[in-house]
């Protein structure tokens, strides 16, 4: 093993005296910079990170020090933002009263501005029954807040543990779906199978793990474009409303909502067409199931629109984001991302929707449970000067020249990596590059389970940070064998943080992945010292090079 590790550094290390090449850049960004930060550590410094990864971090990138990291860190665009100065000067303006504070009120107003005036609320403090604002310390926080509620909403009908599915399934959804209740019975040894399912275009690991920690069914359908890795088409995030409709008609009362992802996180960052949205819609309004989006990524999403969808292109961002939201009951949003700022979450309900009506007293218990988990209702764990942020953000973030430079640049770092022989998920989303690793070690010598972990741990040593984000992370493990997701996916993901690095940076990284794959036939496996029965495993795992 060390001979092989030893070999990417020297290659690592031979590739740094190489003369830098510039691109061709016809237009200036639309920010500067404000502040710089020099890191404490060298890209040189191949060997000291390769002895962190292996005898301190175990392989996982989730566990190697941040401050060692001299290249991009693109383990997540979540909470990584590079704040603007404008955001700045809103936090040092913060109130920090306990209860009812002033950026409690400039936030939901903020809200009602971006998603549209249905989505303010009531005049009150968080209390009272019209309130469709909830704020959270951050996203999956308020995942967890709206399925505990759900569950305990849920338990008060009939479960019908003891009624099989019914025959009327398409034959693969009805096979996952008893697959995925299987899995959940052995993982949680309840003698009752989950009888709720959750279905959307594809669910991400936290929002999948809380679903399933409720005794629910998260039922990824993601649509058959992107499963035949069509590159041509524009909207791969879509959901398969076929599957929807069948799983509707054949079993309604199994499903309490219909989840969307925009973007499509877990499919390759891939956008949701409006059309998509409406046809879901229709069919939740034609069944009476109530419809929300996961929204992390929604001004992203609302760009695609305008820029691939007919009739979209004469429309401002923020009439696209409106419309987008007219058609749902509820969102819930980690405001890590599209809020651009480093902390913050919420969970929305529209009043007098579909949701609100079968779930009349939903609004009070979820106040219950940000009272005992969070705070008062109107900071929801964050200081005062978060939630000025987030305002600010928000006013930001739906900005055309901030959109344009933004996807702007990932589908730069995309088409690099494609241009260098790298297999990419095309076309490129919003926030991040998808490698594939499936069609990566294709015929390699030494391709085994979990290549995906080996790939970002050289990587790692190289001086780059990347996440797995396929069979590892969201497949499971019965004891036995391994059991990969399905649909299958298995991608290694590079998400850019917002307003923080230049090409020249994000292409570097497509100069360390160029040799590995020139070598990739050398890259050794993995074997899993740590956590391979866990759930979430990949954020607690700890793997070893194979000798």
């Amino acid at each position: 093993m060390s001979r092989k590790v030893d070999f990417f550094i020297s290659k690592f290390r031979e590739n740094l005296k190489k003369e830098f090449l510039p691109g061709d850049y016809f237009r200036p960004r639309p920010y500067r910079n404000a502040a710089v930060r020099f890191r404490d550590c060298s890209i040189e410094e191949f060997e000291e990170r390769r002895d962190i990864l292996i005898g301190e971090a175990g392989l996982n990138p989730f566990l190697f020090r941040a401050d060692k990291i001299p290249g991009c860190d693109l383990l997540s665009d979540s909470g990584t933002t590079t704040m603007t100065i404008q955001q700045w000067a809103a936090m040092l303006m913060g109130d920090e009263a306990y209860g009812s504070n002033q950026g409690y009120f400039e936030m939901k107003e903020q809200f009602g501005s971006t998603f549209g005036s249905g989505w303010m609320g009531g005049e009150g403090s968080g209390i009272v029954g019209d309130e469709n604002l909830f704020i959270f310390h951050q996203g999956r926080a308020a995942e967890n807040a709206f399925f505990s509620v759900l569950r305990r909403e849920l338990q008060n009908r009939p479960e019908g543990t003891a009624r099989a599915l019914s025959n009327g399934l398409l034959e693969g959804l009805r096979e996952r779906i008893e697959s995925k209740i299987s899995v959940n019975r052995r993982d949680t040894g309840a003698d009752n199978r989950p009888f709720h399912i959750i279905p959307s275009n594809s669910h991400f690991d936290t929002t999948e793990g809380n679903i399933e920690d409720k005794m629910m069914i998260p039922l990824n359908m993601p649509c058959k474009e992107h499963i035949a890795n069509n590159e041509n088409f524009f909207f791969r995030g879509n959901l398969n409303t076929e599957e929807l409709e069948n799983l509707l008609e054949n079993e309604p009362d199994r499903v309490p909502l219909i989840y969307l992802t925009i973007t499509n996180n877990t499919g390759g960052g891939q956008p949701v067409s409006m059309a998509n949205i409406r046809e879901i819609h229709g069919i939740a309004e034609r069944h009476r199931i109530p419809f929300f989006f996961d929204a992390c990524r929604f001004a992203e999403n609302a760009w695609f629109i305008q820029r691939n969808e007919e009739g979209y292109a004469v429309k401002e961002i923020g009439e696209i984001v409106h419309e987008m939201f007219e058609h749902v009951d509820g969102f819930h949003i980690s405001l890590k991302k599209d809020g651009l700022v480093n902390i913050g979450g919420a969970m929305c309900i529209k009043s007098d929707s579909l949701f609100d009506s079968i779930f009349p007293h939903f609004r009070e218990k979820l106040v219950d449970f940000q009272i005992m988990t969070e705070g008062h209702p109107t900071y929801g764990g964050l200081a005062g000067r978060d939630l000025k942020g987030i305002s600010c953000g928000l006013r930001t973030v739906t900005g055309r020249d901030y959109l344009e430079a933004r996807i702007g640049q990932v589908r730069r770092f995309a088409e690099k990596m494609s241009d260098s022989g790298i297999p990419v998920i095309k076309p490129a989303g919003g926030h991040a590059v998808y490698i594939d690793m499936d069609r990566f070690f294709d015929g390699a010598g030494e391709s085994g389970e979990f290549m995906g972990i080996a790939f970002t741990a050289l990587l790692l040593i190289a001086g780059h940070r990347v996440c797995e984000l396929g069979t590892y992370a969201f497949g499971r493990f019965d004891g036995k064998r391994e059991i990969p997701p399905e649909p299958r996916v298995n991608f290694v993901r590079a998400a850019v943080p917002r307003l923080t690095y230049e090409d020249q940076d994000l292409f570097s990284v497509v100069e360390s992945i160029k040799i590995l794959n020139e070598f990739r036939d050398k890259v050794p496996g993995v074997n899993v010292e740590y956590g391979r029965d866990l759930k979430l495993r990949h954020f607690k795992s700890r793997f070893s090079f194979k000798k």
